[in-house]
């Protein structure tokens, strides 16, 4: 009996208050974390889609019972109860059975303890509370004190302290308890030259599923804090609709109009496939699909006319979770001078051989000459290689075959569709990695021989007459390596441009890995940013968003914009970051939308595979056209499909080259 009287005075004691007080608070944040299961919740409970928002308040009323009683306590002059407190003491019982029972019943369901004890599951839900982590802190901080004050008069104190303490700094902060998803508007901004064509139009249908309420009309407000959140279609539809396997709304636009760009943005990462498409002669058309949304998708495609427009969304991460749609709107980019715009492609001599193209005759050479209607910049790969003595060697076709296959490159180029299209030439002519040797060599015979490699690259530049030179080091690993790449870059620089001629630098980077110095950083006049190998949540590698988020870096990192050329992969990864590595021109079931395959045939392996298809590809060019980058850039040539094929990635952004620009 002396056990439970001790228990349940350490139950109601302040320790115990503070400690259901923290509990209920916990219970919030796990509530709010876990979207997923709404839709359940609102089919299983009485009050519906009003459950959520009012378990909330309940939870939040009862935590603040927990603080009063805490406060009672500690104005309390002696540990002995009064009758009042007693009375309040009752009520405390009953507030923190339900802090407790809220704490367990949210515990449960951001970490989805009702399917089982699940790693997946676990690390879901450890990544939807992170965002709430600091105000947690905030608000579990602020009543400590109390539970250390001796008499009324501190205990008035520390409350006094507390209150001005949120008012002061945690008011002030103006937290946001949004998905903590990156949003739309901090993105690198987009230059429009044409209005939203969709300003005026009228919701004309929305699918709704059981318990759903209409809400596309939020994407017509302009209100970026309204959605539109189309259920997942394994729902039962709501009454008087029919059962479909997407959700989607249809706009009544106010007359007929010509656009050929879309700009879709998501809260969050929930849309797995989306289409857009047109009403055209009587039928629904497709003008645009893919896979991703997130924060800001870019729509690259040929102009259509219509006056009725519908977005789709037809797969969905989870049955649990709706997708939330901040914003639709069209556009008709008109076309622009072409100015410095650049589309550069990695080419190695190895992969395809140009003796050997041109050997294959004048038809077949012509056709893969094609390429060279839309590059503008051609860097020649992987030709040459660096010794641990600082030497430059050409493999085993040496200096003489290296010679040749330059010459034969020059002339495959000379064979291009459109002779007023002008065609650099620069070599990467230095690239770690790239002969099975790794990434840390470079490291270790550049600390000794960087001088001695500038000014051998600088006459290997001047011998070939090469328009510039490539640096693909990746990556100088300490401080010591990152000064002798500052020193190295601006030898090279001088060097290549003591003689009057202004040749290219470039360097291949990753927005994560700068540790140069910002003069460095301003030597380049390109940079090939490595916009892939990435992956994101669900194993895409090559997603828009990863070139969005990395444009942002580079300028957080005093880059100019004009200096980005953006990664396109011409090849796949597994979504399971695997190394394996297949090439875009060898997967039969390839199409112009698709970026996800599920049966990838690749070096004895089968995988579910990300790539970057045609259509990503000219979003990709969209995206460097409309925010202000330098261009575009393809690993590798020897990747992709010819451009007789409709499906070739360079198909995809010559597309977007030929929409965007009056000559190209």
């Amino acid at each position: 009996m002396k056990a439970l009287k001790r228990f349940g005075n350490a139950l109601t004691s302040r320790a115990g208050a503070y400690i259901f007080y923290v509990l209920a608070m916990l219970a919030v944040v796990f509530l709010e974390s876990a979207t997923w299961a709404y839709t359940w919740i609102a089919e299983l409970y009485p009050l519906g889609s009003q459950f959520v928002p009012t378990l909330r308040i309940v939870i939040l009323v009862f935590a603040g019972l927990d603080v009063l009683y805490l406060l009672a306590r500690a104005f309390s002059k002696t540990e002995e109860l009064n009758k009042p407190l007693k009375v309040f003491r009752a009520v405390f019982v009953l507030s923190a059975v339900v802090s407790l029972v809220a704490f367990i019943y949210t515990f449960v369901l951001v970490f989805g303890l009702d399917n089982g004890v699940q790693a997946t599951l676990f690390a879901r839900g450890l990544q939807a509370i992170t965002q709430y982590l600091i105000p947690l802190g905030f608000v579990c901080l602020l009543p400590l004190p109390l539970l250390f004050t001796t008499t009324p008069l501190k205990t008035a104190k520390a409350a006094v302290a507390s209150a001005l303490v949120a008012v002061l700094i945690v008011l002030p902060l103006q937290i946001d308890f949004g998905s903590g998803e990156l949003t739309a508007d901090e993105l690198p901004a987009l230059t429009m030259r044409s209005e939203d064509l969709l300003a005026g139009a009228a919701v004309s249908f929305e699918s709704l599923k059981s318990g759903e309420e209409a809400d596309a009309a939020n994407l017509l407000d302009g209100d970026d804090k309204n959605y539109w959140t189309p259920q997942d279609p394994a729902r039962d539809p709501a009454e008087g609709q029919e059962d479909g396997n997407n959700s989607y709304v249809e706009f009544q636009l106010p007359r007929a109009v010509t656009f050929n760009t879309a700009i879709i943005e998501e809260e969050g990462n929930e849309a797995q496939y989306f289409r857009l498409q047109a009403f055209v002669d009587g039928e629904w058309v497709t003008v645009y699909q893919s896979e991703k949304i997130q924060a800001m998708r870019l729509c690259s495609f040929d102009a259509v006319t219509t006056d009725r427009v519908r977005l789709s969304v037809d797969k969905f991460r989870s049955s649990d979770t709706p997708v939330r749609i901040r914003a639709l709107r069209l556009y008709n980019e008109p076309q622009r001078a072409a100015e410095d715009f650049e589309v550069t492609a990695y080419q190695r001599l190895d992969g395809d051989v140009p003796t050997e193209i041109l050997a294959r005759g004048e038809a077949y050479a012509r056709n893969y000459a094609r390429f060279y209607d839309v590059y503008s910049t051609v860097l020649v790969f992987a030709a040459v290689h660096w010794d641990e003595q600082g030497n430059m060697n050409f493999g085993d076709i040496g200096e003489e075959g290296f010679a040749r296959e330059i010459a034969a490159l020059r002339e495959l180029i000379s064979m291009r569709s459109n002779p007023d299209h002008r065609v650099k030439i620069i070599v990467t002519a230095l690239a770690d990695g790239a002969w099975g040797d790794g990434h840390n060599g470079v490291n270790t015979y550049m600390a000794q021989y960087w001088e001695s490699v500038a000014d051998k690259i600088v006459a290997f530049v001047e011998k070939y007459d090469f328009d510039g030179v490539d640096i693909d080091w990746e990556y100088p690993q300490t401080a010591a390596d990152w000064a002798v790449y500052d020193q190295f870059i601006a030898r090279l620089d001088d060097g290549m441009n003591a003689g009057g001629r202004e040749r290219i630098l470039s360097a291949a980077l990753s927005a994560g890995s700068l540790g140069m110095a910002p003069e460095t950083l301003a030597r380049f006049d390109q940079i090939q940013f490595m916009a892939y190998d990435g992956s994101d949540i669900d194993g895409y590698q090559s997603s828009l968003q990863q070139a969005q988020e990395g444009l942002k870096a580079f300028r957080e990192s005093g880059a100019d914009l004009s200096q980005i050329n953006i990664g396109i992969a011409a090849y796949g990864r597994p979504v399971n970051g695997s190394p394996y590595w297949a090439t875009w021109r060898d997967l039969d079931e390839a199409n112009y939308w698709d970026s996800k395959y599920y049966n990838v045939a690749d070096a004895g392996q089968i995988y579910e595979g990300t790539f970057c298809a045609p259509a990503l590809a000219g979003d990709k060019t969209a995206l460097a056209i409309l925010s202000g980058a330098g261009g575009v850039m393809v690993f590798r040539t020897g990747c992709d499909k010819t451009m007789d094929d409709p499906n070739s990635v360079a198909c995809g952004i010559e597309n977007a080259l030929d929409r965007y620009f009056e000559n190209w």
